[in-house]
């Protein structure tokens, strides 16, 4: 395994530690963004965050992939796509990148990366169909 490649799909050091969520580094471009959800989407998506963040990383990160997240892996296309909003500057040594869905209100599919124990959203998509 090379320095690049990650051991796990989140940081253990955090596997204790609650989920929060940052829409700090979240996408202006309106159809991925926080910004350009309706009131309507908006409440649900951040009563289903509200309903995550109870949770400790290990917790979340066990999760079936329907309800957790799922790692985006080096090269692709939505890896790229976080990689290009990601403003930490440990950014080259941690690649804990990936998505998760909101199915049980409606779908959403939410794109970011783990920053110590926050989970950084860089994308929301709120059709379901972003797929690079």
């Amino acid at each position: 395994m090379n320095a690049f490649e990650t051991p796990s799909k989140f940081d253990l050091k955090h596997t204790e530690s609650k989920v929060c969520f940052s829409i700090c580094d979240c996408s202006l471009d309106k159809k991925y963004s926080f910004y350009g959800l309706s009131r309507e989407q908006a409440t649900k998506f951040l009563k289903r965050l509200q309903h995550i963040e109870k949770l400790t990383w290990g917790q979340f990160m066990s999760l079936l992939r329907g309800k957790g997240a799922t790692k985006e892996k080096r090269n692709s296309g939505n890896f790229d796509l976080i990689h290009n909003e990601n403003t930490s500057e440990r950014m080259l040594m941690e690649q804990y990148y990936f998505h998760f869905r909101i199915e049980q209100i409606g779908l959403f599919r939410i794109f970011g990366y783990q920053r110590d124990q926050f989970f950084c959203i860089t994308h929301i998509d709120p059709s379901g169909k972003i797929n690079h």
